[in-house]
């Protein structure tokens, strides 16, 4: 019966299902073909093999095919870990570089300039308000603009590390996605091409996923793909998404760790151990490239301060001495037991003077470094002085130091070996305790510019102090007494710079490996207009003369019938 009219029917039946499968692919196609993540699919045509019979039985439609190759496919989702990655730390650098605003003549360095030239105006006119003055707005905008690099740092990085929550819930939202994907093609996919839309869907998923995380992933014999991230942890199994979690669990207050949490309600760190990707480069800009300019920007910020205080706290101004002294820094109650930090060997001097500036008496207060405390150092002035009717010392009850004279005697501060006035903060010219983002002119410079040091010698005219500031400039006081403030300042640029030719660099060639990888998985699974007009064409003239071959095997019957 194989080769009966009636089968012959059915032949014809088989071929226009076929042609119009050709036709029904080749129009999914053409109605993809700005689809990234699709993948071009062929019918796959067998010959239907007959049954007792030397003719053959037509054509047989086997399933519809994804043009896929596996090993492209892996590779393109692969390198967008690196790429993402490389692409994020450029845009962070770059938001860095903006920080600095050198070219917009707003930066750090214009303001450092300003600063040592209105030491050198007041070196030249010691005695001269308007100078004074003009250092005091000098150096309050020299002030606010190393506050304000600190704190747009500190800023920067709290906004990677709320990047860092925001993207740990995408890769969640990325991994439920494969993981229903996963459900929905198991359960349509009966080997014959049912489910190779959703295919195309799940790899563009773990193409997205990729780019915010390293992943290892493969398919197994039942269609599912499962994927690990880290060492080893499994984010999708089959059916079922574990999470990562963004944790508070960290040495530092608000930063977040990344801890995956296992179907058993186990968690795991991931911070440190997430390869490439968004997330990696996010961790590592945060508490790696933020804090190592933030630390250099605090050692620029202190070891400033300290270097012009040093030289500050031991003048004198026009208003050159003192009655009463209280120091700008405070202890708590448990630190004044403890030996001071950052003293060194050596004595600190105190003048007695008269009210023509004469000195009348000059008291030497040893100190060592790593034992006095400073309720040793007051007691020690107290013994060296000997007369609390001349000047006392003593710890106020908020843990600052006050030094006061009586008997209508004044003191002015002199040249101290152990920094000990510096650490204090006792006639400081600037103030700071956390480096650059608490950074500030002493208060009492901004509402007396008479108490400016200028000199030493309480004598009209003296500008040694004023000069030997103004020196500072081109003096090596950085990284072991090394380079200038202005070199570590232009270091940092430098540096910064390097990091963004580096990452820019990085970024090309890894964009030239992905575009490569796509060029090549383009040319076995994208969509060709000019090929799939060409199928239309051809499966259009199939579905013609099936149709004319039916009618003729019609025509046949009719006559046999009729006979």
């Amino acid at each position: 019966m194989s080769g009966s009219l009636f089968s012959q029917l059915d032949l014809g039946k088989r071929s226009l299902m076929a042609q119009q499968a050709g036709m029904n692919t080749a129009g999914h196609n053409i109605a993809n073909i700005n689809n990234e993540n699709f993948s071009r699919q062929r019918v796959d045509l067998d010959p239907q093999h007959a049954v007792r019979s030397k003719f053959g039985s037509g054509v047989s439609l086997k399933s519809v095919e994804r043009q896929t190759d596996n090993f492209l496919t892996q590779r393109v989702i692969g390198e967008q870990s690196k790429g993402a990655g490389n692409e994020l730390e450029e845009n962070g650098l770059r938001r860095l570089e903006a920080l600095f605003a050198e070219v917009e003549g707003y930066g750090l360095r214009g303001a450092l300039n300003e600063f040592w030239g209105a030491w050198g105006r007041l070196a030249n006119k010691p005695e001269a308000e308007i100078y004074r003055k003009d250092l005091i707005n000098v150096s309050e905008t020299l002030a606010r603009r190393i506050r304000g690099m600190g704190t747009d740092f500190h800023n920067v990085r709290m906004e990677l590390n709320g990047r860092l929550g925001e993207r740990v819930e995408k890769v969640n939202q990325l991994a439920s996605q494969v993981a229903n994907l996963n459900a929905r093609i198991q359960q349509s996919d009966r080997g014959r091409g049912e489910a190779n839309d959703l295919r195309d869907e799940r790899e563009g998923a773990l193409k997205e996923l990729s780019r915010m995380v390293k992943i290892n992933w493969v398919e197994d014999d039942d269609m599912m793909i499962n994927v690990t991230v880290g060492p080893g942890f499994p984010l999708v199994q089959g059916r079922t998404a574990n999470r990562l979690e963004a944790s508070f669990e960290n040495e530092e207050v608000g930063i977040y760790n990344v801890k995956g949490i296992d179907p058993k309600g186990i968690s795991r760190d991931l911070t440190d151990h997430l390869g490439a990707g968004e997330l990696e480069s996010i961790i590592r800009m945060r508490d790696k490239t933020c804090v190592y300019f933030i630390d250099r920007l605090d050692e620029l910020a202190s070891e400033f301060a300290f270097q012009i205080n040093r030289l500050h706290n031991s003048g004198t101004g026009l208003m050159a001495s003192f009655e009463r002294l209280q120091s700008s820094f405070a202890l708590k109650s448990d630190a004044r037991e403890t030996p001071l930090p950052f003293i060194k060997d050596g004595n600190f001097r105190m003048h007695m003077v008269n009210d023509d500036g004469d000195i009348l008496e000059t008291y030497e207060i040893g100190l060592i470094a790593g034992q006095d405390t400073l309720e040793s150092v007051v007691n020690r002035i107290n013994t060296t002085v000997g007369d609390p009717g001349i000047l006392s010392a003593e710890i106020n009850r908020d843990g600052s130091m006050t030094m006061h004279a009586t008997g209508g005697y004044n003191f002015v501060l002199g040249q101290d070996d152990t920094d000990f006035t510096v650490v204090m903060g006792f006639n400081n010219f600037f103030e700071t305790l956390n480096g650059a983002r608490d950074f500030r002119i002493n208060e009492h410079l901004r509402e007396e510019p008479n108490l400016i040091s200028t000199g030493q010698r309480m004598l009209p005219g003296d500008n040694s102090i004023a000069l030997e500031i103004s020196q500072l400039q081109f003096r090596p006081t950085m990284e072991g007494q090394a380079i200038t403030f202005d070199e570590y300042y232009n270091g940092m640029l430098a540096e910064l710079g390097v990091l963004i030719n580096r990452s820019q660099e990085e970024t090309r060639n890894q964009k030239l490996i992905i575009d490569q990888f796509q060029r090549l998985r383009d040319e076995v699974s994208s969509v060709n207009m000019d090929e799939e007009v060409a199928d239309m064409v051809q499966y259009q003239r199939g579905f013609e003369a099936s149709a004319k071959f039916i009618s003729a095997v019609d025509d046949l019957t009719e006559t046999v019938i009729r006979m």
